[in-house]
């Protein structure tokens, strides 16, 4: 019998792999077959572990999915202040998806690398997690009295559009100068804990 350990390992090995093919090649170019060679397993390994492409591909999203909330998580994990974690979660989350890397590359739509129902797909799977976390820190600061009565749903998405609009999903060319200073990011900020802050 083989141990969970090991099956966790080989999954993560032929995900490790699909992600450098999928990230050179895109989605619709990339085969099973072409996985297994990359892994040195057969086929049929391959298919042991995931369904189909689109079940590996869902998987990978995932796994990137939890590596990028992982880091914010543990930005925040020390605050106590609900205000200040909302603050610290946005600085982490901004300065992860400005970089390039392979789950800011799906979720900026490139159309040649990734099909837009699997982009579509990967934007639902990350956009509801983070609206739940920005939501429950809102709800935080509310029972603490440090953040007015807001519908915390609605302000959640609200912020995740900006949050995107600050990020991956940038559509103005912003001055690089105070990019890299992070002077945008602190305007963000500043924003919203005025528009939340009970005062």
């Amino acid at each position: 019998m083989v141990s969970g350990d090991i099956l966790d390992d080989l999954k993560n090995d032929i995900l490790d792999k699909a992600k450098e093919r999928f990230d050179r090649f895109g989605y619709k170019k990339t085969t099973m077959d072409e996985i297994s060679r990359d892994c040195r397993i057969s086929k049929k390994t391959v298919y042991e572990q995931f369904k189909d492409k689109e079940d590996l591909f869902t998987c990978l999203i995932i796994r990137e999915k939890r590596k990028a909330r992982d880091i914010i998580f543990a930005s925040i994990r020390e605050i106590n202040d609900p205000l200040d974690k909302l603050l610290q979660m946005m600085r982490t989350a901004i300065g992860y998806f400005n970089e390039d890397n392979f789950l800011t590359r799906l979720l900026k739509d490139d159309e040649i690398l990734f099909s837009n129902f699997l982009s579509t797909k990967s934007h639902s799977l990350i956009r509801d997690e983070l609206i739940a976390m920005i939501a429950d820190i809102i709800v935080e600061g509310k029972k603490q009295g440090k953040i007015r009565d807001v519908d915390e749903q609605f302000v959640a998405y609200a912020g995740l559009k900006l949050f995107e609009a600050f990020s991956y999903m940038r559509t103005i060319e912003l001055d690089r100068n105070k990019a890299a200073q992070g002077y945008y990011t602190e305007a963000l900020v500043d924003f919203i804990v005025h528009a939340l802050i009970k005062k």
